[in-house]
């Protein structure tokens, strides 16, 4: 009997465990690769990626055919597939929803069109096949003489329908964009495209189609924001109760969308990047009455959506809660075709938002699920100030996510370094990776995610990687008090000196045992680029020990010339200009002279002086986007800061000066053919005491090509304190430029 039960549970066993099929044995394959005659154009690229990379792993290319008699991998929607999986209607997949199945001797690949079969040929090649696509021109592929046909029944659905990791690596590669898996950005057919949001976001302004001031003002001033009595032309928002001005908005949107070919998803009615909503006494008596911004925002949007969606029923048209909308509305509710993308720009960086420092956010954010549908999301997950900056908020991004998950948001935005610089934006590599990852499925385990990362992509340095993003982390946990922002200016609130030394020691150490090798090198340089910057910035690190400060600068630069990158932060910061005040800083710290800029100034009048030019040796804020360095012949270094009228931002500031009582003059002009009110603010502001000292000069005094010397006075400079410069917002004004600022010493 126990012989007869023995044999039993064996052929039960064997019953039990298919045998192995081989795809690929040897050198050889019975398979096929099959794709219906009606294929879309990303189910064939599908097709192309598998049999690709099957032929990069065992040397083997099956063909791609249209129909097959013996075994194959059937990729994309076809009868046979769909018989295969059970699907009865192909429309009933949810969004990029993917399907693997195993029937017989045969596999079946399909998704949701357009981009799910892709999808899943990349799980089936990450999952199965031991394949990583780490970035745009990294990817692993094993090599293996034997593939066996994987026995799958999956189903894997994303947890957001539209996905964005928003850094410049992300999505400069078609290719690459969908082998994250993101689909926010547009796109090639091929490559699955995109889910397109015409207009983008900040939709009200000069530079979008719908009501531009340079179209509109002259004839309507009453259609753009009030404030402090006057219609604003530049830096605006728009004058949301006036009628007409709704009915032209709505017209607007609607031509738009007949223009647009592509067939948009999304099309953006959303506020400009400012604070300028509109106060005059019409909208300010609605809001007392109807409740605040967020209110008055939604009842225009929805007096626009419900025109489109008589017209565009499928088109959602999108709006943000952001800055002074961030607050829910307390009467108006979006209608069913308006979605809100919520935006988290005020967020404590390095907690995640169910944190108490971001309980205010949470409660708007709950608020909004309460009011509309489903939302959107634009989240922030760099340093905009700093991309090079330490920013160690690994921990953060998936309690993020699933929190905006179980807020019904069906459309993520990850912003980081999105227009340059990201691949020395603090491992930036490591974060595309993680946040496509973590974008499908937010459920995943981020340190273990981490952990494939850098043992995949940094090899043999994988170590000292690890070991530098380890001691961020724990100093960090250190210092859980930190009020650090996505514009954090320093290190020093959480970083302690010694942990920032030793992790630029490991760093360093392994840029010179890895700068010859031709895979892990300018790899490496890349990832150590934020403690080299990190320390550079903070050279009292550099007291008592053995290391040169230009050395380690020269160094520095070499890992950012290495990492492929010309771009230090959102305003366009290039590596010269960032060493150019990092020399500034140094020689003032160390009593070195410091240089002057050009010949003496006339108010000098043969007494000491300073005289330096802005462009060199201030921060500049929204380089290339509100401020320019901009060629001019008559300025001390042949070019000078140029700031258009259009906003009052203190976008240049300087914290390094010698300390002591000065006169401070600044050399500025602007440019104006009928010269009148203000053009022009310089101030100094005292961070400890939160002390503004400024003072507004007429463009009628520096009007023309001349740079001239104006007088703001005298100046006690201390630690903690900044001398700014800002536009006055004032349509008689096109420009100011600033050349150098003087410093008279008193004593």
């Amino acid at each position: 009997m126990r012989v007869i039960a023995m044999f039993s549970l064996l052929l039960l066993t064997a019953e039990a465990v298919p045998a192995m099929t081989p795809l690929i044995e040897n050198g050889r394959s019975d398979y096929r690769i099959v794709v219906a005659p009606d294929a879309v154009p990303a189910e064939r690229t599908a097709a192309g990626e598998l049999q690709h990379f099957l032929a990069e792993i065992s040397g083997v290319e099956l063909p791609i055919v249209a129909g097959a008699d013996g075994p194959a991998i059937y990729v994309g929607q076809s009868k046979e597939t769909a018989v295969a999986l059970g699907v009865a209607d192909w429309r009933t997949l949810k969004p990029d929803e993917i399907r693997l199945k195993t029937v017989g001797d045969s596999l079946y690949l399909a998704g949701d069109r357009p981009r799910g079969t892709l999808y899943a040929v990349y799980e089936l090649l990450e999952t199965r096949f031991g394949v990583r696509f780490w970035t745009a021109e990294a990817t692993d592929v094993p090599k293996r003489e034997l593939l066996e046909l994987p026995q799958l029944d999956e189903r894997s659905v994303p947890a957001f329908a539209v996905r964005s990791a928003g850094y410049d690596l992300a999505y400069r590669t078609p290719a690459f964009t969908a082998r994250l898996r993101c689909n926010g950005t547009g796109g090639f057919p091929e490559w699955g495209g995109g889910v397109r949001l015409l207009g983008g976001v900040h939709t009200f302004s000069d530079t979008q189609p719908l009501m531009p001031a340079g179209k509109y003002y002259e004839r309507h001033p009453e259609w753009f924001a009030e404030r402090n009595g006057r219609r604003l032309n530049l830096h605006y928002q728009l004058c949301l109760t006036n009628p007409e001005l709704r009915r032209e908005l709505t017209a607007n949107v609607l031509q738009w969308l007949r223009s647009d070919g592509d067939g948009c998803r999304y099309v953006s009615v959303s506020q400009n990047d400012n604070l300028n909503f509109c106060q005059c006494a019409r909208c300010a008596a609605w809001v007392a009455v109807r409740g605040n911004q967020a209110d008055l925002l939604l009842d225009a949007v929805n007096e626009v959506a419900a025109a489109v969606a008589k017209e565009f029923p499928g088109v959602l048209v999108e709006t943000l809660g952001y800055q002074y909308t961030r607050t829910p509305p307390e009467t108006v509710r979006p209608l069913d075709n308006v979605i809100v993308r919520y935006c988290t720009i005020e967020a404590r960086s390095f907690q995640p938002l169910t944190a108490g420092a971001n309980r205010a956010l949470v409660e708007d954010l709950t608020g909004w699920h309460r009011a509309a549908r489903q939302l959107m999301i634009w989240n922030y997950v760099t340093d905009f100030a700093k991309y090079y900056q330490p920013h160690p908020n690994w921990h953060t991004i998936a309690a993020d996510l699933r929190l905006f998950r179980d807020c019904g948001a069906v459309d993520i935005y990850e912003q980081g370094a999105w227009n340059g610089g990201g691949r020395i934006a603090d491992l930036g590599d490591l974060r595309v990776w993680l946040l496509g990852k973590l974008l499908w499925n937010p459920d995943r385990d981020t340190d273990a995610l981490i952990d494939e990362f850098v043992a995949g992509y940094y090899g043999p340095a994988a170590g000292a990687v690890r070991n530098y993003l380890d001691s961020m982390l724990a100093a960090l946990e250190r210092h859980p008090e930190t009020q650090a922002d996505c514009y954090a200016k320093s290190t020093a609130e959480w970083l302690d000196g010694a942990t920032l030394l030793q992790a630029w020691r490991t760093m360093a150490a392994a840029c010179r045992q890895f700068q010859d090798d031709p895979v892990y090198g300018a790899r490496v340089a890349a990832a150590a680029v934020p403690a080299g910057c990190a320390l550079l910035e903070r050279p009292e690190l550099f007291d008592g020990t053995e290391l040169d400060y230009r050395e380690v600068l020269a160094a520095t630069l070499e890992n950012i010339r290495l990492a492929g990158v010309d771009r230090l932060n959102e305003g366009g910061l290039t590596p010269e200009h960032w060493a150019e005040q990092l020399e500034w800083r140094f020689q003032l710290r160390s009593g070195q002279p410091l240089a002057d800029d050009g010949p003496a100034p006339a108010v000098a009048a043969g007494r000491p002086y300073h005289a330096w030019a802005v462009g060199r040796i201030a921060d500049l804020y929204a380089l290339n986007r509100e401020l320019f360095r901009t060629a001019d012949p008559a300025a001390s270094l042949g070019y000078a800061v140029r700031m258009p009228n259009t906003h009052n931002d203190w976008y240049v500031q300087s914290f390094d000066w010698p300390e002591g009582e000065f006169e401070l003059y600044v050399e500025v002009r602007c440019d104006s053919d009928q010269p009148s009110g203000d053009a022009i603010r310089i101030g100094t502001y005292d961070w400890n005491a939160r002390l503004e000292n400024s003072k507004d000069f007429p463009a009628g005094t520096i009007a023309g090509p001349t740079y001239r010397a104006v007088e703001f006075g005298p100046v006690k400079l201390q630690k903690g304190m900044c001398i700014f410069i800002a536009p006055v917002v004032n349509p008689a004004v096109k420009n100011i430029w600033i050349d150098r600022l003087i410093l008279l010493p008193r004593r």
